[in-house]
């Protein structure tokens, strides 16, 4: 996508037409306060800028439309855009007009009308040049908003104004904007083409796997849970229905046939029986006496984990005590050391004897060895051994207090499911005969959700839910491989490493400061640093202005130079406002358009023929768009001249101010 034309609309039907060539230097140069730097600004309110940000003055009293005329393709593909002049006292709008055609040539001023919106007009560029559909996603635990990379998002790496391209701390368009540095970061990722192009896609794929994986794994946990309780639920559920009659007193243990009989029972006539039959005062007598014997056992069990609890507490206090008391007999130090074998006792001895003839805390010798320390180090040894006893057993109490919570647990299942037994026999003897009648079709309907929940848990129903949750685990983990986001980063380390060696390269030639060393593009701070045997040096910390224009023109031509070789979906222009404006000190070098200082004169000759030699290189997908004072003899210098503003010739026509 290059530039063909700007048109300025008169409102009375009058046009000024800019024509610029595609694939090669375009040069306008003039004398100051001519409208060279509205040229920018009216390119980039044709690609979907809200804001119109001409200067007050001639340009925005007498134009009605800005408009421009892109190729989009060597084939002869064009858009013609069209914006209308804001509103008076607004400074935006998002009216616009877009058209696409072949060989397509600006309409009259009456033929002008607006037909979308910005947002729409730069989706509808952007998937004209390659912007794929895509979403760039904030890392986690960020506070913004995904969005789409636009061709408003590739304009930034396009311009560069007058501020812009002499700023040492500004290295691309609209950077020192509030957002617009992040939406550099996160963009050019993308644009470079480190970023996959279906990488929205996966990500959204990826979002939904793990949404299914999520949903998978709570029903095979349920289908595990209701697998190992479905026997007692259908236990508890046949004796229900038997309690109301919709199934015959049978005993049936085997799950298959329970189910079958609860089938049955959903349609059964149910068996009219009194409720003082001596059928069901045996069937109520043998609930009664299960569910006692129930509690008795799990009272038992109990009253046997109290006891261990208490058997613990009390070893743990009473090895506190120990180990206090074997902690005071050992750091008193009167006493040798008790870590010899038990198997010398002879040796032993005879040693304690000896040290025993003189005291212990004053060391004087004694005719008669005192009992007293004997008697601490044999309190000592017991102490010891009572200690690892006590240590010992731990792990025993451990797990049979653990055995002990399994068996309560147990033991509580099943004296629920009788006490509910119970419970529903001494109902049915309270209520009517009509509320049996709904008791049964309450037991109907538990009978039809507890049937639906064991279909998932017959073994073959789970074996495929569990294949399926493997499947889903299998899909997350590829999407997230391929979306690994160390793989991206080394991508895009790879694509600034080749951007790198062509600004060194350009820096190079126009003699800049640092070029021998390497100079990288850094992503993070959005700026060039050149790596120097002292340290990394930010642009920044480059001195002079001659550098901070040097540096800018390279990255941006060594950046374009890769977009262009790789294809990649960025508009194929680069357009800068008074890149030479370091060497026109002088009010006289502005006019002349010719530096008088022969340093001034080599740099801006330097800095063309870079231009013109990668315009060259790229031609004809590459166009450079140079607004300037500079005005240089050269033969290729005046055929790159489209347009020469000087003595009085001016972008908005004197006519038009007349008027």
């Amino acid at each position: 996508m290059q530039l063909l034309a700007l048109i300025l609309y008169n409102a009375d039907g009058r046009t000024r037409r800019l024509d610029f060539h595609p694939g090669a230097l375009n040069i306008v140069t003039g004398e100051s306060e001519t409208g060279k730097s509205a040229l920018l600004t009216i390119v980039e309110f044709c690609l979907g800028r809200d804001a119109n940000l001409v200067p007050v003055g001639p340009i925005s009293d007498t134009v009605a439309w800005f408009a421009a005329l892109w190729q989009l393709d060597s084939s002869g593909g064009r858009a013609f855009v069209a914006r209308p002049r804001p509103a008076k006292g607004k400074l935006s709008t998002t009216a616009a007009m877009l058209e696409f055609g072949t060989n397509l040539e600006p309409p009259p001023l009456e033929s002008l009308h607006t037909n979308i919106d910005s947002r729409q007009l730069r989706q509808q560029l952007g998937r004209r040049i390659g912007i794929e559909e895509n979403l760039v996603e904030p890392g986690p635990g960020s506070l913004r908003y995904a969005f789409e990379a636009n061709i408003g998002h590739a304009a930034l790496l396009c311009l560069q104004s007058q501020s812009e391209v002499a700023s040492q701390t500004v290295l691309f368009h609209r950077m020192g904007e509030d957002g617009i540095d992040q939406a550099l970061r996160d963009t050019i990722p993308y644009f470079l083409g480190a970023v996959a192009p279906d990488q929205a896609r996966k990500r959204a794929q990826l979002r939904d796997a793990k949404r299914s994986l999520a949903r998978l794994e709570g029903e095979v946990e349920r289908a595990e849970q209701s697998a190992q309780t479905i026997d007692v639920e259908l236990g508890a559920l046949f004796r229900e229905a038997q309690s109301v009659g919709l199934v015959e007193d049978v005993q049936l243990t085997n799950r298959a046939e329970l189910i079958r009989v609860l089938q049955g029972a959903r349609t059964a006539t149910p068996v009219e029986e009194s409720l003082d039959s001596p059928a069901d005062q045996d069937r109520y007598r043998a609930l009664e006496t299960s569910r006692d014997q129930l509690r008795s056992q799990l009272r038992l069990v109990m009253d046997d984990r109290a006891l261990l609890l208490n058997e613990a507490r009390a070893t743990t206090e009473f090895g506190v005590a120990l180990a206090k008391q074997q902690s005071r007999l050992t750091v008193l130090g009167l006493l040798p050391d008790q870590t010899q074998a038990a198997g010398d006792e002879d040796a032993r001895e005879s040693e304690a004897a000896a040290e025993n003839s003189e005291c212990p805390a004053c060391g004087s010798h004694m005719d008669e060895p005192d009992p007293t320390a004997e008697a601490l180090r044999r309190s000592l040894a017991d102490l010891n051994v009572e200690v690892g006893n006590i240590a010992g057993a731990r792990p025993g109490h451990r797990q049979a207090l653990a055995d002990l919570e399994t068996r309560a647990e147990s033991l509580r299942e099943e004296l629920r499911v009788a006490q509910a037994a119970v419970q529903d026999i001494e109902r049915g003897r309270r209520v009517s005969e009509q509320t049996q009648a709904d008791s049964r079709d309450f037991t109907r309907g538990r009978i039809d959700a507890t049937l639906s929940r064991a279909t998932l848990t017959d073994d073959v129903a789970l074996e495929v839910l569990r294949q399926r949750l493997r499947q889903a685990q299998e899909t997350v983990e590829a999407l997230a491989a391929e979306l690994d986001d160390d793989s991206n980063r080394e991508e895009l380390t790879s694509r600034l490493v080749v951007v790198g060696r062509d600004i060194r390269t350009y820096a190079s030639q126009l003699q800049l400061e640092h070029s021998a060393e390497d100079v990288r593009l850094d992503l993070a701070k959005l700026t060039v640093v050149a790596d120097t045997p002292t340290g990394p040096a930010p642009l920044s910390r480059i001195g002079s202005a001659k550098n901070w224009v040097g540096y800018h023109l390279a990255t941006h031509l060594a950046l374009h130079r890769f977009l262009t070789l790789q294809n990649r979906p960025v508009p194929g222009f680069l357009m800068l406002d008074q890149p030479t404006q370091a060497h026109y000190p002088s009010e006289k070098d502005n006019e002349s358009g010719v530096p008088e200082d022969d340093a001034d004169r080599i740099a801006v000759r330097a800095m063309f023929e870079l231009m013109r030699n990668v315009a060259l290189e790229l031609a004809p997908e590459f166009q450079i768009i140079v607004c300037d004072h500079a005005d240089l003899p050269e033969e290729w210098f005046n055929e790159a001249v489209r347009y020469r503003w000087r003595h009085g010739e001016k972008l908005i026509p004197p006519d038009w101010l007349e008027s």
